[in-house]
Parts: structure tokens; sequence; C-alpha cells
């Protein structure tokens, strides 16, 4: 039975870098590397994953660099993640194999947080609608996961550097748990006595289509 060992880093979004994720790269030499980042067509696996370490395709590693510097001109924080890629390459290059995963919800639904949400916070913590962004993320994060681990088969103990947010990672750590029902209401919802599990999916149509449409494809209620 596999036995991943977890190591999580933040990285701030702030205007400034933050290395700590890339020098988690060279210290701990992973076997997997989980990206907060949106998976593509409902698949979180890298293309980079299809090759051996001698045949990456390191020409898109250079446009992702270069994408990368152009964001950091508005988000100076992505000049970090610019680094880690520079650390994957130089693990490659050794010869160290690193398996890359995006795990977090289509762009579509991260996209909403900014429109909608980014400059209610933290006001926007107190609505239930909120929460039900959060949610769905996190449990797509976790199916993610859970996938991930379980078509693994090349070591029993893999090393995993798990580059999600902390706060979302706390939540999807305990979504990994296989809680039941209720637990998860409880979790995210239990303090909102204005809605029940029975009518949630009405009132998130009513307020929001988008929502509406995850919460038909990756609730558990």
């Amino acid at each position: 039975m596999i036995k991943p060992k977890f190591h999580q880093f933040n990285c701030r979004e702030q205007n400034r870098v933050d290395l700590r994720q890339a020098r988690a790269v060279l210290k701990y030499k992973p076997d997997i590397i989980i990206f907060e980042q949106p998976e593509k067509d409902g698949n979180p696996e890298s293309i980079f994953n299809k090759y051996d370490c001698k045949n990456k395709p390191f020409r898109k590693v250079s446009i992702i660099k270069k994408n990368l510097k152009e964001v950091s001109r508005e988000f100076r924080y992505a000049l970090s993640m610019v680094k880690t890629f520079e650390n994957i390459e130089r693990l490659w290059h050794d010869g160290h194999d690193i398996l890359l995963y995006n795990v977090d919800g289509p762009q579509e639904l991260r996209a909403d947080f900014f429109e909608v949400w980014y400059n209610m916070y933290p006001c926007a913590t107190k609505n239930w609608l909120w929460w039900v962004y959060i949610y769905l993320r996190e449990r797509i994060m976790a199916n993610h996961i859970h996938l991930i681990l379980k078509k693994y088969k090349i070591k029993n103990n893999p090393k995993i550097l798990i580059f999600i947010q902390s706060f979302h990672w706390k939540h999807v750590k305990f979504l990994l748990s296989n809680p039941s029902k209720k637990e998860i209401w409880n979790y995210y919802f239990g303090k909102f006595s204005e809605i029940t599990p029975p009518t949630i999916a009405k009132r998130i149509r009513k307020n929001n289509e988008l929502f509406y449409k995850y919460w038909e494809k990756y609730s558990d209620f």
C-alpha cells in the first residue's frame, strides 16, 4: 500500500519573490509535485509526465517560464514559480524524474473568485455561497489527488511536494480522510442555518449558475 510523505509549502502571493517552494524542490528531491493550478479538461496530469528525464520537452518549460515572467510584471510573485521550474529542470537534467500535476478546479471556476469575491475578502467568509466556492475547488483538488495516488505505482513511499496554499491544504487533507457526508456538511456549512442539504442546490442555482454547474458534478450532496 502506498504511503506518501507529504511536504506542503506556501508561496506568498505578494509583490515580491518567495523561494520556499523552489528551495524545497532541491532539498526534498520529490517524486511528485502538486500545484495549485487549474487542471485542463478534467485531467490534472502534466504533459511532462509522458517523457523520461533525458527526453523532457525543455522548450515547453522555457515557454512556461517566459509566460510567468510576463505575468510577473503585474504579479511579482510569479517569479517564484520561474525559479521553481528552473530547479525542476535541474533535477531532470541530473536524471531524477518528478511527476507534475495541476489539481485545482477549471479556470472558469477559479476566475469567478477574482471577478466576484476577491474584493470582498475577508467579509466573504461569512457568506455561505463563498464557502460553496471554496468547497468545490477543494473537492476537485481532493478528487485529483486521490486519483493520482491510486494510479501511482513507482514507489511505496513517494515524496510529494504540495504547492497548495495552507488554507486549502488543511481542508483538502480533511476531504482525503474519507469523512462522511454529515461531517463534510458540518465542516463547510454547519454554521449557516439558512441552508440545508436538501435545499442548498436550489439556492446555489438561483445565485450562481456556474457554481451550480460544478455542484451538480462534484458535490457530495
